[in-house]
């Protein structure tokens, strides 16, 4: 399913649009919200910008072999985790919504035995180190 770009735009809106004062908790809430929503949107490969500029640099800065083992923060519905997972690398995927890590579980469950995904705040120490 395609998204216009109005439809990506106001969803963004919803989800970072809110004020730099949102609590953790209400950010979590916009994101079960519109999990599926965002799973849909990037699908399989993710979307042009992601493809085109994030994924070259981030892969350029990082050199993945099949030796590594990745964190991949905040990865959503696993795209860029499974695209570590067909070079090779082992990730520790996670993200703070535990929705978005059920459809990236799905997504991605081909890649089941190379990449962990865990439901984990990148702002909460104690949940980085039960990472362990």
């Amino acid at each position: 399913m395609e998204y216009s770009k109005e439809d990506l735009m106001e969803a963004k809106k919803q989800i970072w649009g809110v004020g730099e004062n949102m609590g953790t908790e209400e950010s979590k809430k916009i994101w079960e919200e519109n999990a599926q929503f965002w799973d849909n949107a990037m699908g399989d490969e993710s979307n042009e910008f992601h493809r085109e500029v994030v994924r070259p640099k981030v892969t350029e800065l990082l050199s993945p072999n099949p030796a590594d083992y990745i964190l991949d923060i905040a990865c959503g519905n696993g795209n860029y985790s499974s695209y570590l997972a067909q070079r090779g690398a082992s990730v520790v995927a996670f993200d703070y919504s535990k929705k978005m890590i059920e459809l990236a579980k799905r997504r991605q469950s081909q890649y089941a035995k190379q990449i962990e995904f865990c439901v984990a705040d990148a702002t909460d120490r104690k949940s980085i180190l039960e990472l362990q």
